[in-house]
């Protein structure tokens, strides 16, 4: 168990727990191979998995881990391209505002436990401007076509136990990190649009 685990399982266990067991008729029921928000949830793992390198990026330089310039940035430039895709501006701005949150709970999760192991791991960093934000860009046209092509999943009655199930699902099939599942559920806590 890493340092890591343990300074955040108190806040994973009730979580997880309460949207595992959201729907406790259908625990086990394996989705439609077809219909699934498996592609969904690992682009958002992927852009997650950056975050570790932004984070060693803002932990060399002092920067803050909020930027709200970059952040307003990434939203205009979503819903631009999201408008061209006939997703609203309202979709786009709540979908990739809660990737951003997702992605700075991570930040801040690493940046706690580099505090307390007294220093960030010895590891190659990657370039801010010239590796890292390309890919988050291009990782933003790929969200965008998985968002149209699961429209209709999301609007089902049921979404969000569903999509609780599968982010469930993968977490303990991948054996996610728990800094890393808590940050999944918060990136798709809104994905849903039943109702």
């Amino acid at each position: 168990m890493t340092i890591q685990s343990l300074s955040i399982r108190s806040l994973l266990v009730p979580l997880s727990a309460s949207l595992f067991f959201a729907t406790p008729h259908s625990i086990g029921a394996v989705p439609d191979s077809n219909r699934t928000f498996r592609p969904l949830i690992e682009l958002t793992v992927k852009r997650l998995r950056i975050a570790k390198q932004v984070a060693l990026v803002k932990w060399d330089s002092g920067s803050a881990i909020e930027d709200l310039p970059r952040e307003e940035e990434v939203l205009a430039t979503a819903r631009t391209e999201a408008r061209a895709a006939g997703i609203s501006d309202q979709e786009a701005t709540q979908f990739f505002g809660d990737q951003i949150e997702a992605n700075k709970l991570v930040q801040y999760g690493l940046h706690a436990l580099w505090r307390q192991i007294g220093g960030a791991p010895d590891e190659p960093r990657a370039n801010l401007a010239s590796d890292i934000r390309p890919r988050l860009d291009g990782l933003q046209k790929e969200f965008l076509q998985v968002l149209i092509s699961t429209r209709d999943l999301r609007t089902e009655q049921g979404c969000g136990e569903r999509l609780a199930r599968e982010v469930q699902l993968y977490i303990t099939s991948q054996a996610l990190e728990p800094l890393y599942g808590l940050a999944v559920e918060r990136a798709l806590a809104r994905v849903c649009l039943e109702g």
